[in-house]
């Protein structure tokens, strides 16, 4: 039995023609990236294609920030100030 990608409707194409997925290789297409996700979830009602489309975006900031921007190691009390400061207490 072969196992393949189902194919893609006209809708997640467009998307993709809209704004190709690519990596993210600086801050630039970092903010870009995230404008698109909020358009497509400002507009309310996501569809599967949206959530999908979405799915890949986010994978891409995820990778990003991953190597661009990572978390700084917080140890006893820097670490309770900082969780602290997060939940404005």
């Amino acid at each position: 039995m072969t196992c393949g990608l189902k194919t893609p409707s006209s809708y997640y194409i467009n998307l993709i023609n809209t704004f190709p997925p690519r990596p993210i290789t600086n801050e630039a297409e970092l903010i870009a990236t995230q404008n698109r996700i909020n358009f497509i979830l400002d507009k309310g009602n996501l569809t599967q294609d949206d959530r999908d489309y979405l799915k890949v975006l986010g994978t891409l900031i995820y990778d990003y920030e991953q190597n661009h921007e990572p978390m700084p190691t917080l140890r006893g009390v820097e670490l309770l100030k900082a969780l602290l400061e997060e939940s404005n207490l």
